[in-house]
C-alpha cells in the first residue's frame, strides 16, 4: 500500500489494487481522533462525574480541547506529509496517543488537567486524522475517488457504532480508567500495524513539482471559498447535531425515545458516505453537495416549526455524513495534489475549530432565549450562504 498517484488506471483497476489502501484508512480512521477518540468521549461522562463532583458541561468540555488540537496540529502535519510522507508521521502518532491516553487514565480530580491531558491526546494524534489518511486515498484514487473517500471515512462511522457498544460495557465493569487503557491498547494494536503497511513513507513520485515547492498552503479563491466552508460547516452541522436530543426533550419527547431518534442520525451518515461518494465521481461534486445540503435547511425549518423529529433527523445525518467527504473530495479538485495535505490540513483544521465552538454557541442562543429558535434560524440562514459559496466554486481545477 504505498503512496502513489494515480497514473492511467482504469475506474476498475483503481480498486482492484487500491481496496487495501482504503481499507488500512478506514481502520486507522476508525481508531484515531475523529473516531473512537472522539466517540468514546460521552462514555466517560457518568463515571467523572460521579467520582469527581464535575457538572456534564464541564465533563463533555475536554470535545473542545479536543477539536482545538485538530485544529492546531492538522495543517502542520499535513505540510509535513506533502514533504516526507505519510508513513513516518503515521507510525509517530499511533505510538504517542496509546501514552497519551495512558497518562490521561491518570487524570486527578482538577479539570484543568482533565482539560490539558484531552488537548495533548489530540495532538498526539495527529497522524491519525483525515489530514494525512484523505492525502493517501486522493493519490492512490482519481476516477474513483470520491467513493474511496466516503468508504474511507466510514472507519468514523463503525467507530461511532462500536465505541459505546463494546467500550461502554467494560467501563461499566471495570471503571474509566481501565477504559482509557483499553482504548490505549486498540489505538495501537491496529493503528502501528495499519501505518506500517502505508509504504515507505517518501512523497508519491508521480507529483509534479520539486521537493522544496510541496506542502504549501495553497490559497486561491477556490480553496478560500472551501475553507470557509469547511469553517461555517463545522460551525452549524456540529450544533445541530449535538443539540439535536436536548430539542427534542424540550418539546416533551421522552429522552429515551429522544436517543432513539438520534440514533438514525448514524444510519444516515453511513447511507451518505457511500451515496456522496458514488455522486462526486459521476457529477460535478459541488451541484451534488449543493442539493445534498439543502437537507439540514429543510431539517432546521421542521424543528423550527415543530414538525415531525424523525425526517430532520435523518435529513441532519445526511448532511453529517456529506461534510467531511465534500471537503477531502473539494480539496482534492482545487488544490494541486503535491500541496493536498497541507492544504486540506488547513480546511479540516478549521472544520474542527468551527465544530469546537458551534454547540457552546448554540446553547448560549437557548440560554439568551428561553428556546431554539434563534439558533435554528441563524443555522439555516447559514446553510443558505454555505450553499452560495459551493455553487461560486466553478470548474475544477486544470491540472
Amino acid at each position: 500500500m504505498a503512496e502513489v498517484t494515480t497514473t492511467p488506471f482504469s475506474a476498475r483497476s483503481e480498486f482492484g489494487g487500491g481496496w487495501l489502501t482504503v481499507l488500512a484508512a478506514a481502520l486507522a480512521i476508525g481508531v484515531g481522533m475523529m473516531g473512537v477518540g472522539f466517540y468514546s468521549l460521552g462514555l466517560f461522562v457518568a463515571p467523572l462525574q460521579a467520582e469527581f463532583g464535575w457538572t456534564r458541561a464541564q465533563v463533555s468540555g475536554a470535545a473542545t480541547f479536543q477539536q482545538l488540537g485538530i485544529f492546531l496540529s492538522a495543517p502542520l502535519v499535513g505540510r509535513l506529509a506533502d514533504r516526507v510522507g505519510s508513513r513516518t508521521i503515521a507510525i509517530a502518532s499511533y505510538i504517542a496517543t496509546p501514552l497519551a491516553f495512558l497518562a490521561l487514565a491518570q487524570t486527578g480530580p482538577s479539570l484543568t488537567a482533565w482539560y490539558a491531558l484531552w488537548l495533548l491526546v489530540s495532538l498526539a494524534g495527529c497522524g491519525t486524522t483525515p489530514a494525512i489518511w484523505a492525502r493517501v486515498v486522493s493519490l492512490r484514487f482519481d476516477h474513483h475517488r470520491g467513493l474511496a473517500l466516503g468508504l474511507m471515512l466510514m472507519g468514523t462511522g463503525m467507530a461511532a457504532m462500536l465505541a459505546p457498544a463494546l467500550l461502554g460495557p467494560f467501563i461499566a465493569a471495570h471503571g474509566w480508567r481501565a477504559g482509557l487503557t483499553a482504548l490505549a491498547a486498540i489505538v495501537a494494536a491496529i493503528g502501528i500495524p495499519v501505518s506500517v503497511l502505508t509504504g515507505r513513507g517518501e512523497p508519491a513520485s508521480g507529483l509534479t513539482g520539486q521537493a522544496r515547492d510541496r506542502g504549501r498552503i495553497e490559497i486561491n479563491l477556490a480553496t478560500g471559498r472551501i475553507a470557509l466552508i469547511g469553517f461555517l460547516l463545522g460551525v452549524i452541522v456540529a450544533a445541530l447535531i449535538v443539540h439535536l436530543v436536548p430539542m427534542l426533550i424540550d418539546r416533551g419527547v421522552a429522552p429515551a425515545q429522544a436517543a432513539r431518534m438520534a440514533a438514525l442520525v448514524g444510519m444516515a451518515v453511513l447511507v451518505a458516505r457511500l451515496a456522496v461518494g458514488w455522486l462526486f465521481d459521476r457529477f460535478h461534486a459541488p451541484r451534488v453537495a449543493c442539493l445534498l445540503l439543502t437537507s439540514p435547511i429543510i431539517a432546521c425549518a421542521i424543528l423550527w416549526m415543530q414538525g415531525p423529529a424523525i425526517p430532520a433527523a435523518l435529513m441532519l445525518g445526511l448532511a453529517a455524513g456529506a461534510e467531511v467527504d465534500m471537503l477531502a473530495y473539494f480539496t482534492s479538485r482545487y488544490a494541486a495534489l503535491e500541496n493536498y495535505g497541507a492544504t486540506y490540513g488547513l480546511v479540516l483544521g478549521l472544520f474542527s475549530l468551527g465544530a469546537a465552538f458551534g454547540p457552546p454557541l448554540f446553547g448560549a442562543a437557548v440560554d439568551a432565549t428561553g428556546n431554539a429558535d434563534l439558533g435554528l434560524v441563524v443555522c439555516g440562514f447559514g446553510l443558505v450562504g454555505v450553499l452560495a459559496l459551493i455553487a461560486s466554486l466553478g470548474r475544477y481545477r486544470v491540472r
